[in-house]
């Protein structure tokens, strides 16, 4: 028997591949929605959100087996969404990673009423990665009044753990910030069906506490 069916054949006595767990940000002051999926080739999805999508980062990577109860989840960020204060009223600014780019063929602004809608898309005529997308948005549609104080940007990417198209809800004053490549490292501890994050604390949700599905 080899190392690595050794190795899987150890992990999966521990935990139950194919299982979702899900949870939330445990630390003071932060309230991320989180999901982490555990495939048969111990392969991982982690995901985490808040204020309806408009903090996401999808993550995907592995998990390995450091003690009978421990394990270390390595992954880099397909698709984040973190959006950031702006002073333009009349336009709409969507920052994109050049890693993630070329690979947006569909980046779809709606406002909130489901009708009005603006269809764009990561890259030039020329295969080329836009950096920033600037655009204008009709006053009348999103403003500062409750109820147009937002809009829903969806590209073409699905949720990897739900199957449902990724959109991020940017609210008025804000602009959207794409992006992907970033890798981490953490820790979690396995109790029955509980799975939370140990030693140091995930940078964005802080430590997590997940139970499976």
């Amino acid at each position: 028997m080899n190392l690595t069916l050794t190795f899987l054949l150890l992990l999966s006595s521990v935990l139950s591949f194919g299982q979702t767990f899900e949870g939330y940000s445990t630390d003071e002051n932060k309230s991320y929605h989180c999901l982490l999926q555990i495939k048969p080739d111990s392969s991982v999805v982690f995901t985490y959100d808040r204020d309806k999508n408009g903090i996401y980062a999808e993550y995907v990577g592995e998990i390995e087996k450091l003690t009978d109860s421990t394990f270390k989840v390595k992954a880099t960020l397909a698709i984040g969404q973190y959006y950031m204060k702006s002073y333009n009223k009349d336009t709409l600014y969507i920052k994109l990673d050049s890693q993630i780019a070329r690979t947006l063929d569909k980046i779809q602004v709606e406002y909130s009423n489901k009708k009005n809608r603006k269809q764009l898309q990561g890259y030039d005529s020329q295969g080329q990665p836009i950096s920033l997308l600037k655009v204008p948005v009709d006053k009348e549609l999103f403003n500062s009044n409750k109820g147009t104080d937002y809009v829903e940007i969806t590209v073409n990417r699905k949720n990897r753990i739900t199957g449902e198209w990724v959109s991020f809800t940017i609210p008025f004053g804000s602009a959207a910030s794409i992006t992907a490549g970033e890798k981490i490292e953490f820790e979690v501890k396995l109790d029955g069906e509980i799975i939370e994050s140990i030693g140091q604390r995930l940078i964005q949700t802080g430590h997590i506490k997940l139970k499976k599905k």
